[in-house]
């Protein structure tokens, strides 16, 4: 993510969902000295945006409720996983699912629509009408009818209160060990996932669209996840949105048959070249501006940062953190930022005694240097019900800001082994070298012609198409060995050189 989204949004403690913690015991309060100073107006602290405490879940038992829960849930979206910032895009997402909203089901609140900054194609709605989309999703697409049944859908099930039943926003974990445990989404049912078949694409016809859209995109997506089976991946559309064969057949029974006479009006974008000319510039995989991975080196262009995380881990990067853990998802390391400030050991005063770490035991406190930078090193430990968990804190300031390491291991001995690998990922965090930042590329959504009888292998060398011919191929609803027609637009990326004023435009 850009450097001040980081300032922003990286003000919380987390830690990867996998590692069994629970609320902290009562009995081990913090040792930290008091905190020398609040955290500055300019740089809340996470409790000063929470009120200081969690908040207690809210009964989903009317609309009024449905609303207020969803704003809960979209403010915390928007700080863990990031919103896409394409003010043309986003225009045209509002006119689509506004016309979409004029046949659905009324309700007494206003729909919102946003894109998600995230590659893996997915969409999803929270209650009270909030409806998300993800870049990656709209990559995916080939048409408006295609957004327009998905956004459908999602409407469908915030219409009939699914998204209520469904929301399951992860509180368990203490704050102090929060990262991708935030937002979590239950499956629907397969008979929510029906009704909201049934509902969406009435909704997308009486809208005038064509009500097959839901079947293409299906099938397009079923294409898609099946390239990524066998690797790890962020979890989709199809791992909320449960598919079956049957679903697509009656899907396309319907368009077919009762909802067929029903008169198809102007799309939004005048035609289908425009529509795709709205997805070119997307970022394709993992965005610059959010940091990119080199192996298990960790490359930050816009905040100017390199680390690397140990050789056999698993990497990860979200808008909250960036960070690893090993194979037997046991322990983790991650680096944040925990905001603005020159004074490490200031800092880590004020992260220990937020409310939300309450519990957590310190063992030793000392001053370290990080990358030629002054650091504060902490180790501790808090409880869990899988056993004690030992954390290592180091708190670095560069360039006025406060960036926070977080190394944590279920089981103390556990912990005190991996302590030399904590304390070689703090010493790798590091100013990034210039040469190294005049090489970082990033992979582009652009649209390129046809010629005559050309393969997808000819147009991928021609253009120098970064994608292999399979995600080319599912990228465009083609065949891998395909012949193009002259003029056919196709969808390639593109590796293109990182450049700061394109991090919010592209």
């Amino acid at each position: 993510m850009s450097g001040d989204r980081w300032i922003r949004l990286l003000a919380a403690a987390a830690l990867f969902a996998c590692l069994p913690v629970a609320a902290p015991t009562a009995s081990a309060p913090a040792t930290a000295d008091p905190p020398a100073e609040s955290p500055s107006r300019e740089e809340p602290a996470r409790s000063e945006r929470s009120g200081g405490r969690d908040e207690p879940p809210i009964q989903l038992d009317t609309e009024a409720m449905d609303r207020k829960a969803g704003e809960r849930a979209a403010r915390e979206l928007q700080e863990t996983m990031g919103l896409l910032e394409r003010p043309e895009l986003e225009a045209f997402l509002r006119r689509v699912g506004a016309r979409l909203v004029t046949q659905a089901p009324p309700r007494r609140f206003d729909y919102e629509f946003h894109i998600v900054d995230q590659d893996a194609p997915n969409a999803f709605a929270l209650p009270g009408g909030f409806v998300y989309v993800s870049r990656g999703l709209l990559a995916l697409t080939g048409s408006e009818d295609e957004l327009a049944a998905v956004l459908a859908h999602e409407i469908a099930h915030v219409a009939a209160r699914h998204a209520a039943a469904q929301q399951k926003v992860a509180q368990a974990l203490p704050g102090l060990l929060r990262w991708l445990a935030v937002g979590e989404l239950a499956r629907y049912s397969r008979e929510q996932e029906e009704e909201a078949d049934r509902l969406g694409q009435q909704i997308a016809a009486r809208a005038g669209y064509d009500p097959a859209g839901l079947v293409h995109f299906l099938e397009q997506l079923e294409n898609a996840e099946r390239l990524e089976l066998g690797g790890s991946r962020i979890p989709s559309f199809l791992d909320t949105h449960p598919s079956t064969r049957r679903r697509v057949a009656e899907a396309a029974h319907r368009a077919q048959t009762e909802l067929a006479a029903i008169p198809r009006l102007a799309p939004v974008a005048p035609d289908r070249t425009a529509y795709l000319r709205l997805l070119e510039g997307l970022p394709v995989g993992e965005s610059a501006a959010e940091g990119i991975f080199r192996g298990q080196l960790f490359v930050h262009p816009e905040l100017g940062f390199v680390i690397r995380f140990p050789d056999g881990w698993d990497t990860r990067n979200t808008p909250l953190a960036v960070g690893a853990r090993d194979l037997r998802h046991r322990a983790q390391v991650f680096l944040e930022l925990q905001g603005a400030g020159a004074d490490p050991r200031a800092a880590a005063r004020e992260f220990l005694t937020r409310p939300e770490n309450r519990g957590f035991s310190v063992e030793r406190m000392e001053p370290a240097t990080v990358g030629g930078s002054p650091a504060w090193r902490v180790i501790g430990r808090i409880g869990s019900p899988e056993g004690t968990v030992g954390v290592h804190l180091t708190f670095v300031a560069r360039g006025g800001r406060i960036y926070r390491l977080t190394g944590a291991a279920v089981g103390f001995d556990r912990f005190r082994e991996l302590l030399g690998v904590f304390h070689g990922v703090a010493r790798s965090f590091r100013p990034a070298p210039p040469d190294l930042l005049a090489e970082v590329t990033e992979l582009r959504l652009r649209l390129v012609e046809a010629a005559e009888g050309e393969s997808l292998a000819e147009l991928s060398a021609r253009t120098g198409n970064a994608l292999d011919l399979d995600r080319t191929a599912v990228l465009n609803a083609l065949w891998s060995d395909a012949r193009l027609g002259a003029g056919q637009l196709v969808k390639i990326a593109v590796a293109e050189p990182w450049r700061p004023e394109l991090s919010s435009a592209r």
